[in-house]
């Protein structure tokens, strides 16, 4: 990057301990860079936790999931005093939807990530996520332990 600011910072968030860690520097980061910050979450429709599909209430259950996971994020930023930011939860594989959708769709030329995810199983078979997004990302990529 050749300008020394970012101005918006997409930052993936899963839930889990690694996404928290992220969630909070990355709020740390555009309060420094004065950017805004856009926080994803990707349903995984093909993870076994969200393997609801039977179920008749296959779509009230996928959005009750959605809405408690935007209202993590929401009291997280909001307990940072961080005003310039929104909140997106998109269905898909997360490693395409972050990687080739998001970045030009929402204008990031940063991303922060988590080390590690929830779905061990998908990082055993395909690799992690954050993997993903280092390797194909068009934009710089801060991965947080």
């Amino acid at each position: 990057m050749v300008d020394d600011q970012y101005k918006h910072i997409l930052v993936a968030y899963d839930g889990s301990v690694s996404a928290e860690k992220a969630l909070k520097k990355a709020v740390n980061v555009a309060k420094r860079n004065t950017a805004s910050l856009s926080v994803v979450y990707v349903t995984d429709l093909r993870s076994p936790q969200m393997d609801v599909r039977k179920s008749s209430q296959y779509e009230e259950i996928l959005k009750e999931h959605e809405e408690k996971m935007k209202e993590t994020i929401m009291e997280l930023i909001e307990a940072s005093g961080l005003k310039n930011y929104q909140i997106k939860v998109e269905r898909g594989n997360p490693k395409t939807v972050i990687t080739y959708d998001l970045i030009d769709q929402i204008g990031a030329d940063m991303i922060i990530c988590g080390s590690n995810g929830l779905d061990s199983y998908d990082q055993l078979v395909m690799g992690s996520t954050s993997e993903n997004i280092v390797r194909y990302s068009s934009v710089d990529v801060l991965v947080v332990k």
